[in-house]
């Protein structure tokens, strides 16, 4: 009667992995390598979303909303910093913190579409008003709130699960 031994200790044979086509030596915990099984590789950026005077703007009011009886639409910066983002990368995932730390956290792909140092050039200078970094948001009554986002500051920590 023939004998197959079973195959314990690496993930190839059940998952098609994006770190180097999988582990092929059987060693994928010698390095600290993202292993991704839900799509394509990423990059992982922080934004803290501050103005000149290096402030972190409370994100929560800028997610954008209705006023008005529901007839306002204010799109917030949010929008605006989403819309910069994808003219080189889509967003895969991002989350908004749930406090006044300004924090934006972006899972983008392709990979290396933006650097952070590029990026955080970007966010810094857009410019949908008079001056750079001087961001002008209009609601749909025709409203403008202006936020200045010249001090805000991007680094790529990668993804860390808690």
């Amino acid at each position: 009667m023939a004998v197959f031994n079973r195959f314990n200790g690496d993930a190839q044979p059940v998952f098609a992995l994006d770190v180097n086509n999988g582990s092929q030596t059987g060693n994928i915990g010698a390095t600290a390598a993202l292993v991704q099984m839900d799509g394509p590789k990423l990059d992982f950026f922080k934004v803290i979303v501050e103005n000149g005077s290096n402030q972190a703007i409370d994100l929560r009011a800028q997610l954008g909303n209705y006023s008005g009886g529901g007839t306002v639409f204010n799109p917030g910066l949010v929008q605006i910093i989403n819309q910069t983002i994808q003219t080189k990368a889509t967003i895969a995932k991002y989350q908004v913190e749930a406090d006044t730390s300004g924090q934006i956290s972006y899972a983008l792909y392709p990979q290396e579409a933006w650097s952070a140092a590029d990026l955080q050039t970007a966010i810094r200078n857009i410019t949908n008003g008079s001056t750079a970094g001087n961001v002008q948001i209009t609601a749909s009554d025709g409203t403008v709130t202006a936020v200045v986002v010249t001090g805000t500051d991007v680094t790529e920590p990668g993804m860390k699960l808690a």
